[in-house]
């Protein structure tokens, strides 16, 4: 049985019918940003990749992102994998954590803060929708504010002209260290 006979099956079951109108109906698209959604689905009896199969169809009928947060990093990279090739890597996003061991909170892991960075760029420039796949440590971790981050954020076009001065000048505004070699981020 190939990949696509097996989504063509998920597809086609009325289960997942039901969720994916269960779904629009809990949480329309255009429902308002601060309407109070307490709801929760409860998925049971889905074993192995087959989450990731009912999870995918619903998400390429939908034109919402969709947080998805598993007990623990493992289990998150698990369905991460999954789902990149069920999706498709452009659209599956990676949340962790960005610290290297649970009780050295000061040594930051410089790809996990990319991967963040990403996600976050993801959702606030708005883009198509994806899959975001995290576990709780990630999410306990602070995040600036759209605010603050709009605030102090430089952005240059392609064919820009900027003085030496200037950008030396915003750099050093926004903390940054001059070095010859960068070695951390």
């Amino acid at each position: 049985m190939t990949q696509s006979s097996i989504q063509q099956l998920f597809s086609q079951s009325s289960q997942t019918r039901k969720l994916q109108d269960t779904i629009a109906q809990k949480f329309p698209a255009n429902a308002e940003k601060n309407q109070n959604t307490d709801h929760a689905i409860i998925l049971k009896g889905l074993t192995g990749s087959s989450l990731s199969f009912v999870f995918s169809d619903i998400f390429q009928h939908s034109d919402r992102p969709f947080l998805l947060i598993f007990n623990d990093k493992e289990e998150a990279a698990y369905y991460l994998n999954d789902l990149e090739q069920i999706i498709g890597e452009k659209d599956v996003l990676f949340y962790p954590g960005s610290y290297r061991r649970p009780y050295q909170i000061e040594e930051t892991d410089n790809a996990n803060v990319l991967l963040r960075a990403e996600v976050l760029n993801r959702i606030n420039s708005r883009k198509k929708p994806a899959v975001i796949v995290t576990y709780p440590d990630a999410l306990f971790e602070k995040v600036v504010t759209r605010r603050e981050l709009e605030k102090n954020t430089l952005k240059v076009k392609l064919n820009d002209t900027l003085s030496l001065d200037f950008l030396n000048e915003v750099l050093f505004e926004y903390k940054f260290k001059r070095v010859d070699f960068v070695t951390e981020l």
